[in-house]
């Protein structure tokens, strides 16, 4: 970006010509430029006088090149008529991208007002009463994983077919068969995990073409269904702690390089259903607020993570070594596939997606069922039961 001050070992001529020729991006006036350079020289001038020499000196560059006889010189001003067209580009790009990065920050912003709105029209039409679960206590701890939803995708191949209808009755059975395993269980505190990518957004330009709503409206409905969910499975398990964490999906910049955690649509997720769930005295909302959270009501930590930026061949050596301790399970999804690692003295376990295979996944020749995971633990915080609730044939 081209300075307003002077750099090091240029000359007043060098200065104003550098400075003129950015005026217009620079969104200087002459007046400005004339503080500028009554400030370099320590006068007082008007305006008038550098805005003319200025055209003077852009001239006498115009003809010295003309008239040079020399490759030399030639080239000299050339290359620096060169430098300052290199400036003057690279403070458009600049600022363009700053202009992107605003509009995106009020679409954040805007969402946020959105969904407060929707809060309270939602709360007057569509309660959500609270009833609490009987009491047994069998402390009996259980956790369901909710992952890669892809709300907003659609799909639909030799494979897989999938869209905000299939996503209803898929999320709906998927619901109801944690209530029933929750109940043939007898759990009395289950961990509902959250981990990501539950809409689709707008990262890949297959997201982009597969979508049928925008991630605004993608958000909403996402926070919705899963305040909806949670209400709906306390009232049959005594204590629901759920545990959200973000995706890549839900970015709001495409580019992973300019993206940061704090900058996510799915941050919205928690804040929305804080709001939603506040008269439920059996519900614990929890968040991981860098990418990751650590369960350490068991004897042994539990740690969940989406999984973009920790794979699952990767993650039970670097996480220890990041976060300071050993777990006994990491959690994880975003891979879309079912499985069962054992590393030393950590078991990772990836979920599946209840999304499907899409158009990517088909042209790579990749499968895998819809599906997601739940788990029955013992006294010692370890997987007794492993269940798998498949999805793919709800259609």
């Amino acid at each position: 970006m081209t300075s307003l001050q002077s750099l090091d070992n240029e000359t007043y001529e060098e200065y104003l010509i550098r400075i003129g020729s950015s005026k217009e991006e620079l969104g200087l006036s002459w007046s400005k430029i004339a503080t500028l350079m009554n400030e370099y020289l320590n006068e007082d001038f008007t305006e008038s006088k550098y805005r003319k020499e200025f055209h003077l000196l852009t001239r006498g560059i115009s003809i010295g090149v003309k008239k040079s006889s020399t490759d030399e010189y030639r080239r000299e001003i050339e290359d620096k008529t060169i430098e300052l067209q290199k400036q003057k580009y690279q403070f458009q790009d600049q600022k363009r991208e700053f202009n992107n990065k605003i509009k995106m920050i009020a679409k954040f912003e805007h969402l946020k007002d959105e969904i407060s709105t929707s809060i309270k029209q939602l709360e007057k039409v569509k309660p959500l009463p609270y009833s609490p679960a009987k009491e047994s206590p069998s402390y009996i701890r259980a956790n369901v994983l909710f992952s890669d939803f892809h709300y907003g995708q659609e799909s639909d191949n030799s494979l897989n077919k999938y869209n905000p209808r299939v996503f209803d009755k898929r999320f709906n059975h998927l619901v109801s068969k944690t209530i029933y395993y929750c109940q043939k269980h007898n759990v009395d505190e289950l961990t509902i995990a959250s981990i990501g990518d539950q809409i689709a957004g707008f990262i890949h330009l297959t997201s982009r073409i597969e979508q049928s709503e925008d991630v605004i409206s993608q958000t909403q409905y996402i926070s919705e269904r899963l305040s909806e969910a949670v209400a709906e499975i306390a009232k049959f398990v005594p204590k629901v702690r759920v545990i959200n964490l973000i995706g890549n999906h839900s970015r709001t910049f495409q580019s992973k390089n300019e993206a940061i955690l704090k900058e996510n649509f799915e941050n919205i997720i928690p804040w929305y259903m804080e709001t939603r769930l506040r008269e439920f005295d059996n519900i614990e909302l929890l968040k991981g607020e860098d990418g990751y959270f650590i369960d350490e009501s068991f004897k042994k930590p539990h740690i969940y993570v989406h999984g973009d930026l920790d794979h699952v061949t990767t993650s039970a050596r670097q996480l220890p070594q990041f976060l300071g301790v050993i777990p006994q399970y990491i959690f994880q999804g975003h891979i879309h596939h079912d499985t069962v690692k054992d590393f030393g003295r950590t078991t990772v376990v990836s979920n599946g997606s209840l999304c499907g295979v899409d158009s990517y996944a088909v042209s790579k020749r990749m499968y895998s069922d819809a599906m997601q995971k739940m788990h029955i633990f013992d006294v010692d915080g370890r997987i007794e039961y492993k269940i798998d609730i498949n999805l793919q044939e709800v259609k």
